[in-house]
């Protein structure tokens, strides 16, 4: 099924006194106008990826091709935000990215546990899986918390027996080793987050954006200023409450075992107010163990880098995709790709199924 337009299943609650009650201040007639455009240029389906879990995911197969690129946004985020460097990733490769739980067009119940970090894992987990084809190369590209969660995915898989599919690359952009301090103003009632929604919105954005995208200086600045209040102003409060409180990562033991195995590009926004550099320089010593490992900054640039400056951030990661598939492959990895057999139960499904697992 397509997905229902924004407010179809991001329905606010009645009663404001509820427990587990959504909110959030709707949207505006311009800001609705802002996502339906970048909707219509990135479809998605709504796929259950597991038992009581369904996605928004977007897909651009490419029969033949040797390699798939899988995009994984960051907290409250959308999918949205990798439009150029799906763009990029397209040209030669097969594409999948998705809206995590809650966020974008996936669904986004009131249900607390449904934002642990641990199910959101798992959801990743299970769109891996069925998009991982024998011979083909996998690279996931995530930012921010996605970064945690692509790590302790890709930890698990090489820790399980037999192995899960392999990931033969991660690019992580404004990643970090440890989770920032979860901020107190998300232990106030839901109700009030939700009255409190545009100025968290402007706050977010001011932390966020680098002051060039701010004065609007580029193209691609100016987009992004318009789509980043869109974007948040979709964000059910009740769910931006429970993500950030459950908000983990991977032990520095697993991330070092993702370093060991896994080639790994870190890109960070040189004047990131959310995540510094310096946070993503932790991240990359503990992954600097084994396999090829390198980091990079770009100027004028915050948190949303790959926004600010595609340009930038697209030299990178397509010299980077390119050098995950022109390496040799390890034998531990050939093995743990030789045991991964595609699951064919998105059969039923029209798009998502002729994805990489449907060759």
């Amino acid at each position: 099924p397509s997905a229902p337009r924004l407010g179809e299943n991001h329905s606010p609650c009645i009663a404001l006194g509820q427990p587990l009650c959504r909110h959030r201040m709707p949207p505006s007639s311009n800001q609705l106008a802002v996502l339906d455009a970048a909707h219509e240029a990135l479809p998605v389906e709504l796929v259950e990826v597991r038992p009581g879990r369904t996605l928004a995911i977007h897909s651009q197969p490419r029969p033949g091709a040797e390699q798939t690129v899988l995009f994984v946004h960051g907290s409250c985020g959308s999918l949205l935000q990798w439009k150029d460097q799906i763009a990029l990733a397209a040209k030669e490769r097969a594409v999948v990215a998705f809206d995590t739980f809650g966020c974008g067009r996936s669904p986004n119940p009131p249900e607390w546990d449904a934002y642990s970090f641990a199910e959101l894992r798992d959801d990743l987990a299970a769109v891996l899986a069925r998009i991982s084809v024998p011979g083909r190369t996998m690279v996931v590209v995530a930012h921010s918390a996605g970064c945690s969660l692509a790590l302790a995915v890709a930890a698990a898989s090489l820790a399980s027996t037999p192995p899960g599919p392999p990931i033969d690359g991660l690019c992580l952009m404004g990643a970090f080793a440890e989770p920032p301090r979860v901020p107190s103003i998300f232990y106030l009632p839901t109700f009030v987050l939700s009255l409190m929604q545009p100025r968290l919105s402007a706050g977010f954005e001011a932390l966020a954006l680098h002051a060039d995208t701010r004065a609007g200086k580029t193209a691609a600045r100016r987009y992004l200023l318009g789509l980043a209040p869109a974007v948040n102003a979709a964000n059910d409060m009740f769910m931006c409450k429970a993500y950030y409180r459950q908000l983990s990562a991977p032990s520095k033991e697993e991330i070092q075992s993702v370093g060991a195995e896994v080639p790994c590009l870190l890109i960070a926004g040189e004047d990131d107010a959310l995540v510094p550099p310096e946070s993503t320089a932790e991240l990359h010593a503990l992954l600097s163990s084994g396999a090829p490992s390198e980091m990079h900054s770009v100027r004028a640039t915050s948190h949303q880098l790959m926004q600010e400056d595609p340009e930038a951030v697209n030299a990178l990661l397509g010299a980077f995709l390119q050098s995950v598939y022109a390496r040799p492959k390890p034998k531990k990895t050939a093995k743990a790709r030789a045991s991964a057999v595609p699951d064919k139960s998105f059969a039923s499904q029209t798009r998502f199924s002729s994805l990489p697992s449907e060759e």
